[in-house]
């Protein structure tokens, strides 16, 4: 059903996604609507809402199942934008690696994500999470090298993705 409706009623043009209005018969570009609260922007379609990074998926993947919101079928913007829907910007993902793509935290100690002072030891501590268990990668003396150990150990994970 909607598959069907996605090929008459929207289309695709310049890394953005239309939707044609019955009444005026005129295209809307759905890129420029405003974001929700969580920063993701929502389209109507028979009197439905449905996040336009899943639609513009699906416009691509007619065998992708919208309705399936297991864990292993997560839409990540591998950019971490939440309004860049373009094509190239997303994947399918699991949960954990879509928790795991995201900004740095705001009330945290290091200006790195993946870094915390440790007050007991007085250093660094680096850690990541996998497969929703923390990982203690070490305590470090400077902030610059505990977050190059994240690094290297975040790029390594998602390289599976």
């Amino acid at each position: 059903m909607i598959k069907t409706l996605l090929g008459n009623e929207f289309k695709y043009e310049d890394d953005k996604i239309y939707k044609k209005y019955k009444r005026g018969k005129k295209w809307t570009c759905c890129n420029d609507l405003k974001p929700n609260k969580n920063g993701y922007i929502r389209v109507g379609v028979n009197n439905r809402l449905y996040y336009l990074h899943r639609l513009v998926y699906l416009f691509h993947n007619p065998d992708w199942d919208l309705y399936d919101i297991s864990k292993d079928n997560e839409i990540d913007h591998i950019d971490i934008n939440q309004i860049n829907n373009k094509i190239e910007n997303l994947r399918i993902i699991d949960g954990s690696g879509n928790n795991r793509n995201q900004e740095k935290r705001q009330n945290c100690s290091s200006i790195y994500r993946g870094v915390s002072w440790n007050k007991r030891r007085n250093k660094w501590e680096v850690r990541i999470r996998i497969d929703g268990i923390h990982k203690h990668l070490g305590l470090f003396d400077d902030e610059n090298e505990a977050s190059a150990i994240y690094q290297s150990a975040f790029q390594e994970i998602m390289e599976k993705y």
